[in-house]
């Protein structure tokens, strides 16, 4: 007899689609077991519950070329009652929350998902859920941490990246058409996004690991923004500096680690001469934050709820702003010379806001005709402009002891950069 159904023809699928399933609910159901114990109080489901919630929304979805839907809205209701009588027993007893009941339904959904087939999806959400499960003391004492500054910016960073930036339009405008609207709101909402995440990531981990956390991942979008975001929080926690500063140095090696793998991914032959200057000024970048680092933790003091503040400016983030969209300008119009000069000055001009799109330009250049020696100069002359130009972001933006050890770190990454390209331009 045909049943209709792909999951029945292929064993193996549908065992795939329940265990799946089984896995979200045990997941779950493993820290409502904990729950009940922490609590002392009987929960209505947990370690072994919270699979056969699981199973039972996987199970008609299975079914649904028999059943049809009737089955899966039959089960839901069923799930959906026992959890009700749960709540109202709970409440009747004294126990308002419905954190177990919502984890129920939420339970019976994913494993709807995974029987209809959407594993990934299933499998990434139970996780989310269990995370959120788990982290509830932590995002408790997060939430009560939060003053009303900040829980402020925090609805104001929602705005300007959820509802403003989808508006603008993502087009070229003005001279060369380089003015998009919309990639320059985005740089605003990338430097307020990095403070932000520097400041949960202070309250999740402490001020000097978080720190470096969200340097490093800010890194990725642009650690020009990681430079700026660093300069401004200096001037409210100059009593961390640093740790500030070694975040800001860190950024800048991951930098340098980046541009070695674009040009790697896009102009493999030129890797051999960008690699020398990359490396060596990614290893002193790494080897400054490490002592910065140390550094902070034999004599800073740690933070405190009360005196983090603001965790970003959208002053600071709109400067930026403004100053990148004079960059463009600038670029466009150098990259309307040709030859080397011309090559070397837009690179050069590039890296004053980003050096990724000079680097895979170059690398492109070089790919196409066979000629790597100068797109090589132009993206080292891109990575030791940048360096210098978070230096002078530093130093002007900074303030008191982070000025220091950012402009020392930063000069001495320049300095080696400059030395190491000069040598393998003119040896090779």
């Amino acid at each position: 007899m045909s049943f209709g159904l792909t999951a029945m023809a292929l064993p193996l699928e549908t065992s795939e689609r329940l265990l799946v399933a089984l896995l979200v609910g045990f997941l779950i159901g493993l820290d409502r077991e904990r729950a009940e114990a922490r609590k002392r109080q009987r929960l209505f489901a947990g370690i072994r519950t919270f699979p056969l919630i699981a199973l039972a929304g996987a199970v008609p979805m299975l079914l649904i070329d028999i059943a049809g839907a009737a089955l899966v809205v039959a089960s839901f209701v069923a799930v959906a009652a026992i959890a009700l009588v749960s709540y109202l027993r709970g409440s009747a007893a004294g126990d308002i929350g419905a954190t177990t009941e919502m984890a129920a339904l939420a339970t019976f959904l994913l494993g709807a998902l995974a029987g209809a087939g959407q594993l990934l999806v299933a499998g990434a959400a139970g996780v989310v859920v269990a995370v959120l499960l788990v982290a509830k003391p932590r995002l408790e004492a997060f939430s009560r941490a939060l003053t009303a500054e900040e829980l402020a910016a925090t609805l104001e960073l929602a705005v300007i990246s959820v509802i403003v930036l989808p508006l603008l339009p993502h087009r070229g405008y003005g001279p060369w058409q380089v003015l998009n609207p919309f990639e320059i709101w985005l740089v605003v909402v990338i430097v307020a996004a990095l403070s932000f995440a520097g400041f949960i990531a202070e309250r999740a981990w402490g001020e000097r690991r978080g720190l470096a956390i969200a340097a490093l991942f800010g890194a990725l979008v642009s650690s020009t923004a990681v430079t700026v975001a660093m300069a401004g929080r200096s001037r409210r926690r100059e009593d961390q500096a640093g740790s500030i500063a070694s975040a800001a140095v860190l950024a800048s090696a991951a930098t340098c680690v980046r541009v070695a793998v674009l040009i790697g991914s896009f102009g493999l032959g030129m890797l051999p001469r960008v690699l020398p200057v990359a490396g060596v000024m990614a290893l002193e970048g790494l080897l400054a934050a490490w002592w910065l680092g140390r550094q902070a933790g034999g004599g800073e003091s740690g933070p405190s709820g009360a005196d983090v503040q603001n965790p970003f400016s959208l002053t600071v983030a709109g400067s930026f702003a403004v100053i990148y969209t004079l960059v463009l300008l600038v670029v466009e119009a150098a990259r309307q010379y040709q030859g080397a000069p011309g090559l070397y000055a837009a690179a050069a001009l590039s890296a004053l806001a980003d050096v990724d799109a000079v680097s895979i330009a170059c690398a492109r250049l070089g790919s196409a005709d066979g000629l790597w020696r100068t797109p090589a100069a132009a993206v080292t002359i891109a990575v030791v402009t940048n360096t210098l130009t978070k230096l002078v972001i530093a130093l002007v933006a900074g303030r008191g002891r982070f000025r220091v050890y950012a402009v020392t770190a930063l000069g001495a990454m320049a300095t080696l950069g400059a030395a190491t390209g000069a040598f393998v331009f003119l040896r090779f």
